[in-house]
């Protein structure tokens, strides 16, 4: 009966994993095809990046901004006080850099999200300043994109139909060690919903036209909000345009991970999912027990049954093939892409084939532990997530060298605050 049971289970498994396998088959197709000369469209663009505090390869990554090909564009970058770590790095990169760039100190946030409060600074800034740029693009200060990231991330918006193109990441591990590897398994599996027609728009690599954001209401759509991408991605379906996956903007982030950091970020995503995507986290939910349930049950019914279920057997044994060939395949798509990182993704090409089982672990693990919690840290801030527009801050650290922030220092308004609410800004350039 219970043979029975589990070989029934592994068939629609089986049909899960082909399907699985068809979406990352379309996926690496849609990443091989040749594309137009990227400087076909390059209207003047402002990429926006909200930081806190000092991550592996800031400057880094930093740097790789200002060096974009690109014809005109300017940058600002958004902290939530000058005594952020970050701040002083920022302002010293800066100042080296050959493009236009602004600094911007918006405070702390109340009732929403740190980088909602600061993408929001971001575009109060523009509005009040500079009206000529066509393009917004959103980036993370954790990626690192190549020179022509820019270039190609806008030049698919001179397509109406698109309302939004992305990118997506590619973790790197510094050091190695399994949970790093794994941290960067569970990330890419994400890689088969992009396309086309992508399923979502990464806040880390989003570009959208300055007339589009603004007709769809974005920056008040934010308000209340914690997830800045799950919100652009809602507005721009919701208005029947499509968000274009460009493949050459996927981006390196060089992050180790301990096994507390691994089940940290994955279930804050897990629960910013449930919260803002409830069907996609249903989803999930369901294929991932399916997945595990099966597998690892029927890996222990082989091994204490006492005799060899040919039949259960071999069904599990090809869901573990195509697993390990969707992989296989992402990864061959990163290291082509990513062409400077290109032989140390290849290195790991087997442990990201072998390790898909332990990821829809972690995944199931994530899925369970959401289901109980609307409550997550990021970058050392407490949130509760009320609702996709209602957002309460629990916890937030409070640095021994900053400023009280109800101090009547930190209340005074200088004559450009009274043009951009409680933000302040600093242009620099060269």
């Amino acid at each position: 009966m219970i043979e029975a049971v589990l070989q029934f289970l592994a068939l629609l498994l089986l049909a899960q994993s082909a399907g699985a396998l068809g979406a990352v088959l379309r996926f690496a197709r849609y990443s091989s095809r040749r594309r137009s000369p990227h400087n076909r469209y390059q209207p003047k663009a402002v990429v926006i990046v909200p930081c806190r505090g000092l991550e592996p390869g800031l400057e880094d990554n930093i740097r790789a901004l200002c060096a974009q090909d690109y014809r005109e564009y300017e940058l600002v970058f958004v902290t939530e006080s000058d005594s952020d770590p970050a701040h002083a790095l920022l302002s010293r990169v800066i100042k080296q850099c050959r493009r236009p760039a602004w600094m911007i100190v918006a405070g702390e946030a109340s009732e929403q999200g740190q980088k909602i409060h600061n993408l929001q600074a971001a575009i109060d800034m523009l509005n009040s300043l500079d009206r000529r740029a066509e393009v917004l693009v959103f980036a993370d200060s954790d990626a690192r994109p190549a020179r022509n990231w820019l270039a190609d991330l806008v030049a698919p918006l001179d397509e109406r139909r698109v309302g939004a193109t992305t990118g997506f990441r590619w973790y790197l591990p510094e050091r190695g060690g399994l949970w790093s590897l794994l941290l960067s398994v569970w990330n890419a599996s994400a890689l088969g919903l992009l396309g086309e027609r992508s399923s979502f728009a990464w806040g880390g690599a989003t570009a959208i036209r300055r007339e589009n954001f603004d007709r769809l209401r974005i920056r008040d759509s934010w308000t209340g909000a914690l997830s800045d991408d799950y919100v652009l991605t809602r507005a721009v379906q919701e208005a029947g345009q499509r968000i274009k996956f460009v493949p050459t903007c996927l981006v390196a982030t060089h992050a180790d991970a301990d096994f507390r950091d691994l089940v940290e970020f994955t279930t804050r995503q897990i629960r910013i999912t449930r919260v803002y995507a409830p069907r996609i986290f249903k989803l999930a939910l369901a294929t991932n027990l399916l997945y595990n349930i099966t597998l690892w049950g029927g890996l222990a019914w082989v091994a204490v049954s006492g005799r060899f279920p040919q039949v259960l057997a071999a069904l599990l044994a090809l869901v573990l093939a195509m697993g390990a060939a969707g992989s296989w395949m992402r990864v061959g798509v990163a290291a082509r892409v990513l062409h400077d990182h290109h032989a140390e993704i290849l290195r790991k090409r087997w442990a990201y084939a072998c390790l898909g089982p332990l990821a829809s672990l972690l995944y199931c693990v994530n899925l369970v532990a959401s289901a109980g919690s609307r409550r997550i840290v990021w970058r050392g801030i407490g949130y509760e997530l009320i609702s996709p527009s209602e957002t309460r801050i629990w916890s937030r650290p409070k640095p021994a060298d900053a400023p009280d922030a109800k101090s009547p220092a930190r209340k005074r308004k200088t004559a450009e605050d009274a043009e951009t609410g409680n933000s302040r800004f600093e242009r620099k350039e060269r």
